[in-house]
């Protein structure tokens, strides 16, 4: 099947036949099947016929064929599992000495060869015609030439094979001193195979070596120095990297360097600093610009600095220019790495050992692929973190590093230089890195904060930044205090209007005004970092905080109330509807191109510093010591444009309650602040500090900037679930202040009835129901309540609002006593919007996605009808079934004459106004005929869910 007839047969290309086993050799499987399962004797006899077939030809179709043999027969033996490791290595060492020492030899170059080609050129080109001589031989006398010494190299690749795979596998045990001692022979057997004309024998022996040079092995030792001056012959007798041997060349060179052995034999080693001249522009002097052109730095080399290693200077040299090329070859640089990396941990040192670490650190920026910028910053920390660096190299290494985290075009390499950065503070002593590294550092990552694009690389940087500062000394600290006034300062002068007459100076002058309002934008972001980790190191610093928060608040107030009243005195101009739209669309760093807006970032900025400022230190901000100021600025700026802004001062106002406690508005100071001069002033408190939010009209306030938060079209998720929490807590401190009669159920007199009415408007509301300190809570519930129901009948379909409402509403209930509960004051604003949902059949308008989930319109209005639901089944249970049920029939009986109140609106409206009418009309038809096209392809969805669950024989889903 594979060397008689019938394997010519196979091969010959007039075979024909249309089975396609027919073409296919099943020889070489046969011997692979048979030396898996054959006893060890047999192996020999299986090698006789190819033996004898390589001793008759070296024809490169026949030699291919054998090759094959050869090495599923490899395969096969490495598989069988009765073969003994005594026994395998005998025969491989037995094998590979024999044919070793014959594969040196050619066959074509014995001495009879030599004869016969002698003398057939003197027939050939003989003279004289009649001195020739002419000798017929018969065909069948003719001498065979032996071809076994040519092809005796591939019985060494079997044997080398078989010990390849079985050292791969860990088929020998490292354990056993008898298997040990039966593989130190193989050292010299592959040390000898290295110098063999084959590439794929240097190949293999190249493999062998680099898992043997990790086994305790005495022979290694002696064998590393002759196997590296081999192994630079090789590399000199070849001019590309390319080929396998050359590659499993570095990797043995790798290997060896790496090992325990090397380390034993560079003991004495130790590197010294060389002073090279820098190619980089970073880092320059002054001098060094100045320098004559036909100067160059001196280069000190010690001449005794390779004398104990293993490579010596010129080998290493010409190592380093042999794989400079492979750092930026996909296909070789985890090779070329590996080298790399191994002479780095032997701290080999030569001059161009540091040029080809420069190119690694530009790799290290510029590379495209994730996996090699890695193994860049691996291999350039190991030189920074193992070689000597001189003062100048290494305050040059750290000013790369910042210019590349700052400056680089490309996301990815400011990320591996931010990576690298963090890698370096963290490892780097501080003797080494606050000299080199502290300032840079700290301005790159500012700078970084403020102005990136990338929001992984403002993330990196806020996580590097406190690391950084919590290491600094007391003196660069004060420094950085200094470049902090001196930016916080800007805030105020950014906000000083421009009186210069010249268009060119006004435009500098209002650019001048943006740098300064970035720079105090930078500072208030270092404070909101810096607080946690310096901790009692920054008490000395709260004043001068405090005073930054204040001014930036203030001056965010005054500039959005100025321009959002200019906005509201144009005819025809809803000013804070306005205002949402554009800061909706707005994103950091942007440009508002609207004055109400400017400094929307820096007041955003400022309560996130001080709610981090609030919970570090608590006393500090809340307590008798704490700053009413700058509470009552968190508050005004509730109602602020833009929804980072209102969720900031949400979250703070969150920060205030959860520190506080509802009995303080019993104990709150009853003299009311002073009167307001302006609609961007704030009234001076004159009571205890930590009270200053806790009076009831301090509340009152708090939860109308909630609900006016709660009505804005731009109400995230994480802002909706935030108001909800403070105004549960305002409704805990109004409880307080309900009469123990009204609690009771015997003395408060209900308000106007929030269900029969159509104002449904929240200053109607307000006017419908009168505030005072005693129906606080009565207020607060019929606001929310109105705010629900607003939603039901000009929503068109939305639900964000009657969610969180209703969340709330959940709350209370949970909250308030029954018998207070029951009073139709606090019960008719909780039913009537809760009643109405569950009736609702309007469908929102498009679908929404909430965590990377989107609900449809269905899903979205299931969702509310079954909130709805749980809330009715908790008022039940707390009130009890008859009352609710008498309140229920009071709600539908008052929506049934709404209804028919609104019908003869419509009729009436229908002859004073058809075009009004009509538009009403078109209105409630695409609404219907949207709600059946979703119904259509929600009922479309499930049929396609049964047929698939039929098609896959899942027939007990669709019951």
């Amino acid at each position: 099947d594979v060397f008689g007839q019938v394997g010519e047969d196979k091969d010959s290309e007039d075979w024909t036949s249309k089975m396609r086993e027919a073409k296919v050799h099943h020889g070489p499987d046969c011997f692979e099947m048979l030396a898996s399962v054959t006893q060890f004797d047999n192996i020999r006899m299986m090698l006789a016929p190819l033996r004898d077939i390589l001793r008759e030809t070296d024809t490169p179709k026949r030699t291919r064929v054998v090759d094959n043999v050869l090495r599923r027969i490899s395969i096969g033996v490495n598989h069988n599992k009765s073969y003994d490791t005594k026994s395998i290595l005998i025969f491989c060492h037995s094998i590979i000495n024999q044919y070793l020492a014959m594969s040196t030899k050619d066959a074509k170059d014995t001495k009879k060869v030599k004869e016969d080609a002698e003398q057939l050129k003197r027939l050939r080109f003989a003279s004289n015609e009649e001195n020739a001589k002419v000798y017929i031989r018969r065909k069948d006398m003719a001498p065979k030439r032996d071809y076994l010494q040519a092809n005796a190299h591939r019985f060494v690749q079997f044997g080398l094979e078989i010990v390849y795979f079985g050292l791969r596998r860990e088929r020998f045990s490292s354990k056993d001193a008898e298997v040990l001692g039966m593989l130190d022979p193989f050292v010299d057997l592959a040390g000898n195979g290295l110098f063999s004309r084959y590439n794929s024998i240097i190949s293999l022996c190249c493999k062998i070596w680099a898992i043997m040079v990790r086994l305790p092995l005495p022979s290694v030792s002696a064998g590393i120095p002759v196997v590296i001056k081999r192994l630079f012959a090789i590399f000199r007798q070849t001019s590309s990297t390319n080929s396998d041997m050359i590659q499993n060349c570095f990797k043995l060179l790798a290997s060896l360097l790496r090992s325990k052995h090397a380390e034993s034999l560079m003991a004495g080693y130790e590197p010294e600093e060389l002073e090279t001249p820098e190619k980089d522009e970073v880092g320059k002097t002054a001098s060094d610009k100045k320098a004559k052109k036909g100067k160059k730095p001196a280069v000190r080399i010690s001449a005794d600095c390779m004398k104990d290693s293993l490579i010596s200077e010129q080998q290493l040299r010409d190592l380093i220019d042999f794989i400079r090329p492979d750092i930026e070859e996909t296909e070789r640089q985890a090779t070329a790495f590996s080298l790399i990396r191994a002479i780095l941990t032997r701290r080999m040192i030569v001059d161009s050992l540091y040029k080809l670490l420069d190119n690694i650190r530009e790799l290290m920026i510029t590379a495209q692929d994730a996996n090699v910028r890695e193994v860049c910053r691996l291999t350039w920390f190991q030189f920074l973190m193992d070689y000597p660096l001189g003062e100048r190299r290494l305050t040059n290494a750290m000013s790369f590093i910042v210019q590349n985290a700052t400056g680089y075009v490309y996301e990815s390499g400011r990320v591996s230089a931010l990576e690298i950065m963090g890698v370096i503070i963290n490892r780097f002593a501080d003797e080494i890195l606050l000299p080199n590294a502290a300032e840079p550092f700290f301005l790159g990552l500012v700078l970084i904060i403020a102005k990136d694009e990338s929001s992984q690389c403002r993330e990196m940087a806020t996580h590097l930044l406190p690391i950084m500062i919590a290491r600094f000394d007391q003196p660069r600290l004060n420094r950085a205090w200094t470049l902090l006034d001196q930016w916080s300062a800007g805030i105020a002068n950014s906000c000083e209007p421009v009186v210069e007459t010249d268009a060119k100076k006004a435009a500098n002058a209002e650019i001048q005004q943006a740098k300064m309002r970035e720079l105090g934008r930078a500072a208030l972001q270092c404070y909101g970092i810096i607080i946690e980790p310096l901790g009692d190191k920054f008490g000395k610093r709260i004043p001068a905080f405090l005073s930054i928060v204040d001014t930036a608040l203030t001056v965010s107030l005054k500039t959005w109330k100025q321009a959002e009243m200019q906005l509201n005195h144009r005819p025809g101009v809803d000013g804070v509807g306005d205002l949402e739209t554009i800061a909706a669309n707005l994103h950091s760093g942007g440009d508002p191109h609207n004055a109400a807006l400017t400094y929307w970032e820096t007041a955003y900025l400022a309560l996130n510093a001080y709610e981090r400022f609030a919970r570090v230190m608590p006393q500090k901000a809340v307590g008798d010591n704490g700053q009413s100021r700058i509470w009552q600025l968190a508050v005004r700026h509730l109602t602020h444009p833009h929804a980072w802004v209102r969720l900031s001062a949400a979250r703070l106002i969150g920060a205030y309650v959860a520190m506080g406690d509802p009995s303080w508005m019993l104990e709150a100071e009853s003299e009311s602040p002073v009167e307001e001069t302006a609609e961007w002033e704030v009234p001076v408190y004159t009571g205890r500090p930590k009270y200053v939010l806790f009076s009831a009209s301090a509340l009152k306030q708090i939860a109308h900037g909630l609900i006016v938060q709660l009505s804005s079209r731009f109400v995230s998720p994480e802002l909706g679930t935030q108001i909800v929490k403070n105004l549960y807590f305002i409704a805990r401190c109004f409880l307080t202040a309900v009469p123990q009669n009204a609690l009771e159920g015997t003395g408060i007199e209900p308000v106007a009835d929030a269900s029969d009415d159509d104002s449904d408007s929240d200053e109607e509301a307000e006017q419908s129901s009168v505030w005072t300190k005693e129906r606080s809570l009565s207020w607060l519930i019929n606001r929310i309540g109105s705010l629900a129901r607003t939603e039901i009948i000009r929503g068109r379909g939305l639900t964000e609002k009657r969610t969180y409402s209703f969340r709330w509403f959940a709350a209370v209930i949970s909250l308030v006593p029954p018998t207070l509960l029951k009073q139709s004051a606090y019960i008719m604003p909780i039913v009537s919007p809760l009643y109405r949902t569950t009736q609702d059949t309007q469908l929102p308008s498009q679908p929404i996605t909430l965590s990377g989930t989107t609900k449809s319109p269905t899903e979205q209005i299931d969702e509310l009808k079954a909130l709805a639901n749980d809330v009715i089944k908790l008022l039940q249970t707390r009130i009890g079934v008859t009352e609710f049920s008498a309140i229920l029939v009071k709600v539908q009986s008052h929506v049934s004459q709404v209804q028919s109140q609104r019908r003869e609106r419509r009729k009436q409206l229908a002859v004073i106004d058809p075009e009004l009418h009509a538009k009403k009309k078109i209105r409630k038809h695409e609404s219907s005929r949207r709600r059946r096209q979703e119904q259509m392809s929600e009922h479309a969805r499930r049929r396609t869910r049964i047929v698939v669950r039929r098609a896959y024989g899942d027939k007990s889903s669709e019951k």
